[in-house]
């Protein structure tokens, strides 16, 4: 029975959550609508290399560099690929750039009391599921479903030819505020509801079940990876979160760290507000296998 004290839990635990994820969506949006307005098609064409190897690399590489949060993310491919980046790129950035990007490594470090096994472990989970992913996104022509591709023609509509370079500053400024907005609105819809259904797994889960699973392995790392997908902590924070689950095998918290930023329930929501639902299976079930996958090797053969 739910008492009043759990409910005050459970309120704490989602208003918690969606304060902690606001901010980056809201850096998102406002980058997706700054690379719509200032960034025109033909220049974004021109940096993408020649071949789908060098676009993989150069998507994952651009991880490395922009402080881009899970949270955020999104909003950005989808804007990337409206420029004309291709699937490919853009997928493996969008699953990359949320987990190398350095002030999650540098947090990362941090929770692991300089670990540096844990901080290249979870850069080559997200280098090799990035590159994999990325692959696979080549088979898709067009990677929208029908409802977001309207979006985004609606948020264009009345800009001819999505022109925007004979407006003002002024006025480019007031555009991007009016299509972050958008942006904004479309994917929190899907935040608030990975973060009532992540705080009411916080709350009513008990912690003997979660103790439970570190006996065994194999049933350890499914059980971080089952954890990280329903708490939906955004990769800023996750390790610290990770390192707290002292009683695990470290290639389950590896597992934890790896999955989270690229499978959780405010992703699902967004991948499935954006992607056709092929592309959207394949974001969920590819991602889990590889990362269970490289943390049993890392447990087994590293740690």
């Amino acid at each position: 029975m739910i008492n009043i004290e759990s409910f005050q839990m459970f309120s704490t635990f989602a208003i918690a959550i969606f304060i902690e994820v606001m901010p980056f969506l809201a850096i998102g949006a406002l980058i997706s609508a700054v690379l719509e307005v200032f960034v025109s098609q033909e220049r974004m064409i021109k940096l993408i290399p020649k071949s789908v190897a060098g676009g993989v690399a150069l998507g994952i590489g651009a991880g490395f560099i922009l402080p881009t949060c899970e949270c955020g993310v999104v909003p950005i491919v989808r804007r990337l690929i409206k420029k004309g980046v291709p699937p490919y790129m853009a997928i493996a950035y969008m699953l990359a750039a949320p987990i190398v990007n350095p002030v999650v490594l540098v947090s990362t470090y941090l929770a692991f009391n300089g670990n540096g096994t844990m901080v290249f472990g979870r850069i080559g989970i997200a280098v090799i599921v990035a590159a994999a992913m990325g692959l696979y996104a080549r088979r898709f022509t067009n990677v929208f479903r029908e409802s977001a591709k309207a979006s985004l023609h609606n948020h264009h509509h009345g800009h001819h030819d999505h022109n925007h370079s004979g407006e003002t500053i002024k006025q480019k400024i007031k555009t991007v505020v009016m299509h972050a907005a958008r942006e904004f609105m479309e994917m929190g819809k899907y935040v608030i509801i990975g973060a009532v259904v992540s705080a009411a797994f916080k709350t009513f889960i008990p912690m003997d079940i979660i103790i439970a699973l570190s006996e065994n392995l194999i049933v350890s790392i499914i059980g971080m990876i089952t954890l990280a997908i329903l708490l939906s902590i955004c990769s800023e924070a996750d390790a610290f979160v990770a390192s707290s689950f002292q009683v695990f095998p470290m290639g389950a918290k590896l597992a934890f760290i790896g999955i989270g930023p690229m499978v959780d329930l405010k992703l699902i929501g967004m991948y499935g507000a954006t992607f056709k639902k092929e592309l959207v299976i394949a974001l969920i079930v590819g991602p889990t296998i590889l990362v269970f996958i490289l943390s049993w090797l890392v447990e087994k053969f590293i740690f």
